[in-house]
This record gives structure tokens, C-alpha cells and sequence, in this order.
């Protein structure tokens, strides 16, 4: 009986070793340098635009809440083998957020849960109106994928307080909707 453990032991591995590679092959690379992803955004004042690679683009105070959703839908939808938009995502994440969902290469893998997935390389996207209530801002989202499917998120945002990022506004969260009555709301 023991020998017989002991060879399912040895499959299970074997198995388990096979599905990891099989998966590790599939995941995309870091970004590199190279890789030339350009976003341009401006605010209402003239004198504040910035032009970054998806990757590099960062919080900054003089982003307004819709410029931050907007940066962060721009990047999700041209996402690329090497994730700069999920990276561009991730890179407005909060503090806090970032201390709840741990490295990017968790974050990498939890946007591609079925519930997340949608939010990768969709075809366009649709706003509803931006509601922001002293340090909060909520902006409900409806993405349409390549296959014609609407799903909605709210996208939940806060002004940082303190830290690095003091005065930006950050994501805080992303929550998908029930699907009933998208098209008519928006």
C-alpha cells in the first residue's frame, strides 16, 4: 500500500510540476524599457499635461478623479503582452490597496479571474457620471468586449491624506455590477 502512495505522491508532482511550467509559459513578461506604449493627458489648466509609457504613468496631485479613471481604462484597453496597462492599473492602485492585494504579480493574476477578466483589452467603454462626496470619488463604468458582452464596474477612488501620494486621487477599488439595465442607464 505504502508503494502505491508513494508512486501517486510521485504523479501528483509530476503532474503538478507539468501544470506549473504549462502556466508559467503562458503568463506575460515583465515590460521592458523598450516597449513604447505613449499616453497623453491633460488637466483643465494648461500648463499641466504629461506624455509617459503606459508603465511609467503614475498618481500625480494635479489629476482630477474622471483623468485618473480615464488613464487607467486607456491603458486596460491597449494592454499588451508585457501588461502595461494592468501595470498602469496597478501603479494607481492606493497605499492601502497595494498593502491588501500584495505584489503586482498577484494583482497580474487576480485581473484575470473570470470576474476581472473583462477589463483586459475590451473594445470600448462607456462613463456614467462621476460622483465625488468630499474625499471619495464613484464612477460607474460599462465596458464592451470584443465579442459585444457589456459588464459594469464601479470604480472607486480616494484622495490620498498623507504619504508619497498625498493630495492624488487613487484607486481604491473596483467593484463589478449586476448586469441588469446597463445598456438604458448610460
Amino acid at each position: 500500500m505504502k508503494a502505491q502512495d508513494n508512486i501517486f505522491d510521485k504523479i501528483m508532482l509530476a503532474i503538478g510540476v507539468l501544470l506549473l511550467v504549462m502556466f508559467w509559459l503562458q503568463f506575460p513578461t515583465m515590460p521592458t524599457a523598450e516597449e513604447h506604449h505613449y499616453a497623453t493627458y491633460t488637466s483643465a489648466s494648461p500648463e499641466i499635461a504629461h506624455t509617459s509609457k503606459w508603465t511609467y504613468l503614475k498618481p500625480d496631485k494635479a489629476l482630477s478623479p474622471r483623468q485618473v479613471i480615464s488613464i487607467q481604462l486607456r491603458a486596460l484597453q491597449q494592454n499588451d503582452p508585457a501588461d502595461s496597462g494592468v501595470i498602469t492599473m496597478f501603479n494607481f492602485s492606493s497605499p492601502a490597496t497595494r498593502a491588501y492585494l500584495g505584489s503586482l504579480n498577484h494583482f497580474r493574476l487576480m485581473v484575470r479571474e473570470p470576474e476581472y477578466r473583462p477589463i483586459i483589452s475590451f473594445k470600448s467603454y462607456k462613463t456614467g457620471q462621476l460622483v465625488i462626496s468630499g474625499k471619495k470619488a464613484y464612477q460607474l463604468v460599462v465596458l464592451e468586449s470584443v465579442e459585444g458582452q457589456q459588464q459594469a464596474y464601479m470604480f472607486i477612488l480616494t484622495k490620498q491624506r498623507k504619504g508619497t501620494y498625498k493630495g492624488c486621487w487613487m484607486t481604491d477599488g473596483i467593484a463589478r455590477m449586476e448586469q441588469t439595465g446597463l445598456t438604458s442607464q448610460l
